[in-house]
């Protein structure tokens, strides 16, 4: 293009507008470049490929072929703009178009979006608190019960009436509201100590036979709920006794090194909590101390992806319908615009501290860690190496935390 002609009109945050104009004659120009393109190309019925009258072309296709030219001009145009001004865009630029006459030059606003420039504040000494849990007897204790209770065997419990420590084979069937839940249950396993059970359901089923039916009226969601259970059979649970059997079973020669193989796994994962909600803080700090623009696209880019795996666990998991989800947009929106704009922001301020500290990662790095992920299968290990930047990503961020969590100020409790 020979007259193109621009200037930058406004730079609000991240975002850059200018106002572009192309000549009369370049318009022209690319118009019978398209025109010539669609004459040797386009299929015509009547004509051989490449033979169609050049006034035919125009008077079919001047529609198409104006659009086609203007779009070719806006690239064009776009990519020079960027070039010639260092741009770095992060996204396709936005375009507004004005309006065209034939013969007049062509005018249209570009908004260009970059990445923002800022300098990072207060990323050394930040203060926080890590917050490790002291494990116990009860904590020990409770992983045992559960290893106990997947060791344990569920037997027929007689001639007996329901008690709350035993598990029913039952049918059932029941309504919310007067409406029915659908096709009455059968041979439904249940477990009367389970917290999800409706209220009440429990306490009406207890001192029932097997055989015995029970009508058991309570709420659901406010709504007035009613169930009609037959007791099929009674189950009681029978589990092994915590001993140095148990724990041979288990892998291990007595029950003291079980116990002490489970406190070593339990402050294990206390570190890694502790180290999560650390990390937290430090996040929330930095953001807090780092406010400048950001990418309105990147954002809304972030938002929808946020709002796409929403719907999937609404509408799949939970059974919402459409209009029920589509109705929770609005408020969605708004809490995931938040989070998305914290996200990105934090991203910059990551990637900043990384560019100033030199934090790097090296080749060999990233394959201790693939080695670490794959556990010497050659198979995980060359799909590890088909994603490798995102190992190495994994592998700054967390030399990244180590850096900023080393020059905190961390008060433990």
């Amino acid at each position: 293009m020979e007259d193109l002609k621009f200037n930058v009109l406004e730079t609000n945050g991240c975002e850059t507008t200018i106002d572009v104009n192309i000549s009369g004659a370049d318009v022209t120009c690319e118009i019978d470049n398209v025109l010539a393109d669609i004459q040797a190309n386009a299929a015509i019925d009547g004509f051989r490929k490449g033979k169609a009258p050049m006034e035919f072309i125009k008077r079919e296709y001047s529609g198409t072929a104006l659009e086609r030219a203007l779009n070719n001009l806006i690239l064009k145009s776009s990519e020079e703009i960027v070039k010639k001004n260092n741009y770095e865009p992060v996204a396709a630029p936005a375009v507004e178009l004005g309006d065209y006459e034939a013969g007049k030059q062509f005018s249209f606003k570009l908004r260009i979006e970059q990445s923002p420039k800022f300098e990072i504040a207060n990323y050394r000494k930040i203060k926080a608190t890590k917050k490790l849990k002291k494990i116990g007897d009860d904590d020990i204790n409770a992983v045992l019960k559960r290893l106990q209770d997947r060791h344990s065997t569920l037997v027929d419990a007689g001639d007996v009436c329901v008690e709350q420590t035993h598990y029913l084979i039952a049918d059932y069937s029941g309504t919310v509201d007067g409406k029915s839940l659908g096709k009455p249950v059968r041979e439904q396993f249940i477990d009367l100590s389970h917290e999800e059970l409706p209220q009440g359901f429990t306490k009406g089923l207890l001192g029932a036979k097997a055989g015995e039916q029970k009508v058991i009226e309570t709420e659901i969601s406010g709504k007035p709920a009613k169930f009609e259970v037959t007791v099929k059979s009674i189950k009681k649970k029978i589990s092994p006794t915590l001993d140095d059997e148990f724990a041979k079973d288990n892998g291990f020669a007595t029950l003291d090194l079980l116990k002490e193989e489970i406190k070593k796994n339990l402050l294990l994962e206390e570190e890694k909590r502790a180290r999560r909600e650390l990390e937290k803080a430090v996040s929330d700090e930095l953001i807090a101390n780092n406010s400048f623009p950001i990418p309105k696209s990147l954002v809304n880019k972030e938002v929808q992806k946020m709002i796409e795996k929403a719907q999937e666990y609404f509408m799949k998991r939970q059974g919402y319908s459409k209009e029920e989800f589509e109705k929770s947009l609005p408020a969605l929106k708004e809490k995931y615009a938040k989070d998305a704009e914290n996200e990105i922001r934090l991203s910059y301020i990551l990637s900043k501290i990384a560019e100033q500290e030199k934090i790097t990662v090296s080749d060999s790095e990233v394959e201790t860690k693939i080695a670490e992920l794959s556990a010497g299968a050659a198979s995980s290990a060359e799909a590890y190496r088909q994603h490798k930047d995102y190992v190495s990503l994994v592998i700054k961020e967390r030399k990244i935390y180590d850096f900023l969590i080393e020059n905190a100020k961390i008060k433990e409790e």
